[in-house]
């Protein structure tokens, strides 16, 4: 099993160093977003190393198993919808970032709004919000090491975890993390496959009471539709205005290559009825599990010969790392390029990379004191990243909205969302997050309504012609 998985992490590094050839002295474009050349293959790896993280190999069948089917609707109809809210807006937003220069999400609203206070709001939300992003990451990655049962402590392996990741992106910045995506892809796909058909195979064998398991996984207990539906709604809308996706976006070549990976990536979804059954395994089957969040590496340690589970756990733990990397570098520039401005290209990916350090360890200190589900985390995440979109899509169709308009839209959106989550405070079932998004948005129309700002051209009124470079 060791043999095995190290074996996928030595080919990893194999690929990030292949990965910079021709790019050995790297702007710092270049570095973050690679300078907007990607096809549309390179691109589609990298969006989907975002999409189908390890919340999904590990939260996916830990949500079933943990809350029924009322998760199912959720995971599965946000990322859906996200995919046609993509196809939509992606090309877009890569326009926008084509004519504005944009390596950041920020970057766009200062420029299009020629405000540094907005610049300065937005950075600081998405840095808030994007530690349990990171740890989440790491959470993942100690249940994937943990399965490998090797006797070292589990703050040690994470912490190499991290270093690796660091690795990754010292050797060639946002083009590592693709190669090392397409690796990432092949196997997680082959994992889940494997794990769900070798399962399969083995139903008929004991189970552990199969009417009570049954019962519970067909209840659905996540809160009730109301917030299924409007945890969708927020997360599928909130999905193009994560940071790394938009840095992701800003890599593609043109329009034409977001817009035909976002039409093949539901292909995708085919893993999670394979997942289902991943889950319901668990759910039947005599498999010792401590904690949902482990549920796919116990199912698979159970059934999978070493070396198979070796393979398995490589592919787990390189979608956690993938996806690490895209953070540290959606994460990096936001300091150097958005909160201190001004750096010549050598001192952003200086800067860029003790930033990074530094987010990693805050990162791994976080997970090491988290006992939270990978899927809770993952809402909070959306809680506070989702309040910008008011202000991306001012910056796509608008021509009169007030910067201040959307400060206040987000800080209020975010103090409410929190306010509601920690407190407890009934709201009929409704996301937090969701109702904050309400709140931002008649916020930025009122403004709009009863006091315009100054006209500024919107980015859906450019033709793609005047947005080349």
């Amino acid at each position: 099993m060791t043999i095995a998985f190290l074996a996928i992490i030595a080919l990893s590094l194999v690929l990030a160093v292949l990965s910079k050839r021709g790019h050995v002295r790297q702007k710092a474009e270049d570095f973050f977003v690679a300078s907007g050349q990607f096809n549309t293959v390179l691109f589609f790896f990298l969006a989907v190393g975002e999409t189908y993280s390890v919340a999904t190999i590990l939260g996916y069948p830990g949500g079933v198993y943990a809350n029924g089917t009322g998760f199912v609707t959720w995971f599965l109809g946000y990322i859906l919808l996200a995919f046609v809210v993509g196809y939509f807006l992606n090309p877009l937003i890569w326009r926008a970032g084509r004519v504005h220069g944009a390596v950041t999400m920020p970057d766009l609203f200062r420029r299009h709004f020629d405000s540094r206070a907005l610049e300065v709001v937005v950075t600081c939300t998405v840095l808030v919000f994007l530690v349990p992003l990171g740890m989440q990451q790491f959470l993942g990655l100690q249940v994937v090491l943990k399965t490998l049962g090797w006797s070292i402590s589990p703050l040690l392996l994470t912490c190499l975890a991290g270093a690796l990741a660091f690795t990754y992106i010292l050797i060639s910045g946002i083009r590592a993390s693709a190669y090392v995506a397409v690796l990432k892809d092949i196997l997680l796909i082959a994992a889940i496959l494997v794990t769900a058909l070798i399962a399969l195979q083995h139903w008929g064998g004991p189970t552990t009471a199969p009417s009570a398991a049954w019962k519970h996984a067909m209840t659905p207990t996540l809160k009730g539709d109301l917030f299924s539906i409007t945890t969708v709604i927020s997360q599928s809308l909130g999905f193009c205005v994560v940071p790394q996706t938009c840095a992701y976006v800003f890599t593609a070549r043109s329009a034409s290559a977001v817009r035909r990976a976002q039409v093949t990536m539901p292909l995708y979804m085919l893993m999670f009825p394979f997942l289902t059954v991943v889950a319901y395994f668990a759910l039947l089957h005599p498999v010792h599990i401590q904690s949902p969040n482990e549920v796919f590496p116990a199912v698979a340690r159970a059934l999978l010969p070493a070396p198979i589970t070796g393979l398995v756990m490589a592919g787990a733990a390189l979608s956690a790392l993938v996806v690490l990397t895209g953070i540290c570098l959606a994460i990096g520039p936001l300091v150097s390029r958005n909160l201190v401005p001004g750096l010549s290209n050598d001192q952003q990916r200086r800067w860029s990379q003790v930033v990074i350090a530094f987010y990693l360890l805050l990162s791994i200190a976080g997970a090491a004191t988290s006992s939270q589900l990978l899927v809770t985390i993952n809402n909070l995440f959306y809680f506070g990243i989702t309040q910008s979109l008011p202000g991306m899509l001012a910056i796509l169709f608008a021509r009169r909205i007030r910067p201040s308009a959307i400060i206040a839209g987000i800080l209020i959106g975010d103090l409410i969302a929190i306010a509601i989550y920690e407190l407890g405070i009934p709201v009929g079932g409704i996301n937090p997050g969701f109702i904050g998004l309400l709140v931002n948005a008649v916020i930025v129309m009122s403004v709009l309504y009863f006091s315009p700002g100054e006209t500024r051209i919107p980015v859906s009124a450019i033709t793609p012609r005047q947005s080349a470079r």
